[in-house]
């Protein structure tokens, strides 16, 4: 392989060259035609007449910004450079692109046309293409194990030419076709970003429109000087751009200037990317050129072309000697200078525009002979003295601006993430007290746009009541005294929302020119401080006043000298029961349907409070005498005795009532309540479901009920509980049947204690619950005693108190009575009461059905004194109804009851029910109750209530009882 250079002057002078080197005759000859843009026309005429004078050329031609021949920087001419090779076959093509054409693709195509399995080497060119990235990455697509080299020979006013035509935008490309081609490429990079960092602030696909906020064209103006600016694209190129943002740093090439100060680059740019001017390196530039000498002088070379970027060219000009001339001991060196340069292998692309690219070409892989010519260069070097001068100067100016303007970012950073990050609101204002800076949580929570906030009074966002603090502070601020106080925001919506504001004085050189301001949330502080003050005075379940309020209520009324006010203090009957069959959470809701039951009734100046539990008061100031309070109770009696509705089901709760009246039941608050209790206490004694006004007497009752209390929690374990026994007979045989066990008390002080007066107490207490084992557990005992003594079929009737029948451990405690005692299931019969089964009928069908699944007998006891709702007759699985005794008491004067009675007993035939009538105290009453078809009575016409021994002793008798 060989290479010839010359520099075009006539056809004449050519034609002469091509004879001398004999290039006619040759096979295969390579021609490089570069031309400046000055030069558009000849390089076609020259392309055409080189064709006629040597057949096998193949011919490429660029414009170029610049010319290198033999190592030298020339201008003003047109450069000719002839290869001859002696095994490479050398195929072109050139082509024009359209703009709307797909570069991918097209680079895709063209590599396909040219590259053969044994291509080596491609030479590409571009013109007048924009974004060639594409293009070149579509060549790569197709060209992994070949190399391409090339470059960009201008966007807008470059050309491209072969022997065919010219063409301005487009590809021209030359495929060098031998395997065993040597070829070796040195990329130089002499440039290094430095100075300020910029930011793209806004730009779209290739085009930039601002910089740091600035059109691109004044942010040359600005940092590089009015002619630089002026004279952009072609400018640019001495101090280049680079794109710093990714991995590598990628040079950006000017391709346009628009009118508007916008620019459009070689390489897409995304908003935000980072820029920084770059300058040529003068110190390693001239360090380079050894090194480069012994990279070329190692491998095999017989032809050196070179590509540079016109940066090069620009910024170190007659330097480029000292660099490039020294080659030529080892072979020609000819290129040119273009607007970029890029470089394809295997391992990836290159696509820059301030480096230059050495490529070593050559056919025999034998490394050249060579023996380095001593050069003088020193102009050039007083040349690039200067420039490393300048390099340096750059250098530790840029160094020393760096780290100012390191420590004014990280600065920036803090004050920035404090502003932005900041959940408080923080803001800034001037001295008229105008908005300058609000964060973003300002515009969040006042939901404000910050066109809507900026420049705007900040006492505009201030509530009108907090507007005079807020000045005031303001001003205190701007006197140099930091301020915190409270105030209220309105946000766009209208909302308030509470802060804690605290305003700085702002200083600058000395002298206050505005404020900070930070705001501290406080909505949900002060919500809840509200919520924490709600609940300390209303009850969370009901919302109605608590204790402490109703309390303070009542000191308040008790205050005004003249005023008479009552007390009314409700308890719920029969609640407990419902709380402990159906959990808390039903009794929870129940008693919210209660308050709003009670809520309304109790309206005007009446304060109706829950108090605790089931328990309810209500205050009624300025009354005018008790009639008012007992027509009040009465309508909370009326209104509870409704059924409640829950779940499908009924439930019944009534209510007892006890008011205290002011002045004549107390004067305090402590004493009021109390007496109120009394009253209520004395109401529920008495049945409950009524009214009690406090009296006197009650203190003392109700200490004596404090005193049996204390008695009777000790009575079981001191056994002073006794079972008394009363016959139930059957009218047809008038013999014994069965008897009830009737407790009694008998204590050592008080004597024979009244089942009336302590059974209420002990339901009240609780104690219930373990009487009634003690009582179920005696009874069974006792009875199959007498069954062993000659009495097998006599059964036993037990009263099961409400609160024990809702036990979910009742049915347990039946077992085990039975269990221990050996007594048949049959001879027990558990009497309970209207009331109790309809607390939940659900939860008492469960129950009676376990107990029936026993064996037990259930009886309904006192029937016709509770609800009466005979549905539950049917529904319920019972066995026995009792009559109550205020049935029979009048059966003979009174054909109410007779009427009464008879349906009763007519009825519970067809149910199928076993019916004893109680209270049955005379023979006619007996006779009577028979004639309508009753099987079986208890009463004291048969026997009072008896002793164990007695009752044993009338049973060993086997006589008819007698009136005792």
């Amino acid at each position: 392989m060989r290479t010839y250079t010359t520099l075009f002057n006539t056809i004449d002078e050519l034609s002469q060259f091509i004879d001398t080197k004999a290039l006619a005759k040759q096979a295969s000859v390579f021609v490089m035609i570069h031309a400046e843009k000055g030069h558009s026309d000849l390089p076609l005429f020259i392309s055409r007449q080189i064709k006629q004078m040597i057949p096998a050329a193949k011919i490429v031609g660029i414009s170029a910004n610049g010319l290198l021949h033999s190592g030298f920087f020339i201008e003003g001419k047109v450069l000719l450079t002839f290869s001859v090779f002696e095994k490479t076959q050398i195929t072109t093509t050139i082509t024009g692109i359209e703009k709307s054409n797909d570069l991918y693709l097209e680079g895709k195509q063209l590599a396909e046309q040219l590259i053969q399995t044994n291509t080596k080497l491609i030479v590409l060119y571009t013109a007048g293409v924009t974004n060639d990235e594409a293009f070149i990455k579509g060549v790569h697509s197709v060209s992994r194990d070949v190399i391409v080299v090339g470059g960009h020979a201008g966007y807008g006013s470059g050309f491209l030419v072969t022997d065919e035509k010219i063409i301005k935008k487009g590809i021209v490309a030359a495929a060098f076709n031998n395997p065993k081609l040597q070829v070796k490429v040195f990329q130089e990079i002499d440039w290094k970003a430095e100075g300020k960092i910029f930011e793209v602030t806004r730009s779209n696909k290739n085009r930039i429109y601002s910089i740091d906020g600035i059109e691109p064209v004044e942010l040359y103006r600005k940092y590089l000087g009015e002619e630089i600016s002026r004279n952009l694209p072609g400018s640019a190129s001495q101090i280049p751009l680079i794109n710093i943002s990714g991995d590598t740093d990628v040079p950006l090439h000017i391709v346009r200037r628009h009118s508007d100060g916008s620019i459009t680059v070689n390489k897409k740019i995304e908003p935000g990317d980072k820029l920084q001017f770059s300058f040529g390196e003068a110190a390693s530039y001239v360090e380079a050129s050894k090194r480069l000498y012994d990279n070329v002088s190692n491998v095999p070379t017989e032809s050196i072309y070179v590509f540079s970027s016109e940066a090069v060219k620009n910024f170190f000009n007659k330097s480029i000697a000292v660099k490039l001339n020294p080659l030529e001991d080892i072979s020609p060196v000819n290129g040119c200078f273009l607007h970029g340069e890029f470089y394809i292998t295997k391992n990836g692309i290159s696509n820059s525009v301030n480096s230059s690219l050495i490529v070593s070409i050559a056919e025999k892989n034998v490394l050249p002979t060579v023996q380095q010519t001593t050069r003088t260069y020193t102009q050039e070097m007083k040349d690039l003295d200067g420039l490393k001068a300048l390099s340096h100067l750059i250098k530790a100016s840029t160094e020393e601006l760096e780290l100012l303007n390191t420590t004014l970012q990280h600065s920036e950073q803090k004050y920035k993430s404090l502003f932005d990050q900041n959940p408080n609101l923080v803001y800034s204002v001037d001295m008229q007290g105008r908005i300058t800076s609000a964060n973003p949580a300002l515009q969040k929570v006042l939901e404000y746009e910050p066109e809507e906030v900026m420049r705007k009074n900040a006492l505009k966002f201030v509530s009108r009541e907090y507007k005079k603090k807020t000045r005031e502070r303001f001003y205190q601020a701007l006197n140099g005294v930091s301020q915190t106080y409270d105030s209220v925001l309105l946000s766009k919506s209208g909302e308030r929302i509470a802060f804690t504001i605290t305003n700085i004085p702002i200083v600058v050189n000395g002298k206050i020119v505005g404020a900070y301001g930070i705001g501290k949330n406080i909505h949900r502080q002060r919500e809840a401080e509200e919520t924490i003050a709600h609940l300390a005075y209303y009850d969370a379940l009901t919302d109605l006043p608590n204790r402490l309020l109703f309390e303070n209520l009542v000191e308040q009324s008790l205050k005004k000298a003249n005023d008479r006010l009552a007390i009314m203090f409700i308890d719920l009957d029969r609640f407990k029961l419902i709380n402990d069959s159906l959990g808390h959470n039903t009794g929870d809701l129940i008693l919210k349907e209660v308050s709003g039951m009670l809520k309304q009734v109790i309206k005007d100046e009446a304060v109706l409070a829950r108090f605790g539990g089931d328990e309810f008061t209500v205050l009624m100031p300025r009354i005018t005498d008790e009639k008012e309070a007992l027509l009040l109770s009465q309508k909370v009696i009326d209104a509870l005795n409704q059924p409640i509705i829950h779940n499908e089901q009924e439930y019944y709760i009534s209510a007892s009532i006890g008011i205290s009246i002011s002045p004549y039941d107390g004067k305090e608050l402590d004493r009021l309540m109390r007496n109120a209790y009394i009253a209520m206490d004395r109401a529920k004694t008495f049945g409950a479901n009524r009214i009690e006004f406090y009296t006197d007497e009650m203190n003392g009752q109700t200490f004596e009920r404090l005193e049996l209390e204390s008695y009777l929690r000790r009575a079981i374990e001191k056994n002073e509980l006794i079972l008394y026994y009363q016959p139930q007979i059957s009218l047809d045989e008038q013999e014994i049947y069965a008897c009830e066990a009737l407790i009694r008390w008998n204590h050592p002080k008080l004597g024979l204690v009244s089942p009336a007066q302590f059974i209420p107490l002990a339901e009240e207490t609780g104690l219930i619950e373990d009487i009634g084992i003690w009582v179920l557990n005696e009874a069974c005992n006792q009875t199959r005693q007498w069954q062993l003594l000659g009495f097998p079929e006599l059964s036993i009737s037990v009263n099961v108190s409400g609160r024990q029948f809702q036990s979910p451990a009742f049915v347990a405690s039946v077992k085990q009575a039975l269990n221990e005692s050996g007594l048949p299931p049959h001879c027990l019969h558990l009497e309970v009461t209207e009331s109790t089964t309809l607390a939940n009928t659900e939860y008492s069908k469960t129950m009676l059905n376990e107990l029936r699944s026993l064996g037990i007998k259930v009886s309904i006891d006192d029937f016709g004194t509770g609800y009466s709702s005979l549905s539950y007759l049917k529904d319920f699985p019972l066995d026995i109804l009792k009559i109550d005794q205020s049935f029979v008491r009048n059966i003979q004067e009174n054909n109410a009851d007779a009427a009464i009675v008879k349906a009763v007993i007519t009825m519970c035939q067809g149910l199928n029910l076993s019916i004893v009538a109680e209270g049955i105290e005379t023979k006619e009453q007996g006779e009577i109750i028979k004639s309508f078809g009753c099987q079986y009575g208890q009463g004291y016409f048969y026997s009072k209530p008896l002793s164990k021994d007695t009752f044993e002793r009338l049973l060993f008798r086997r006589e008819e009882p007698v009136l005792t």
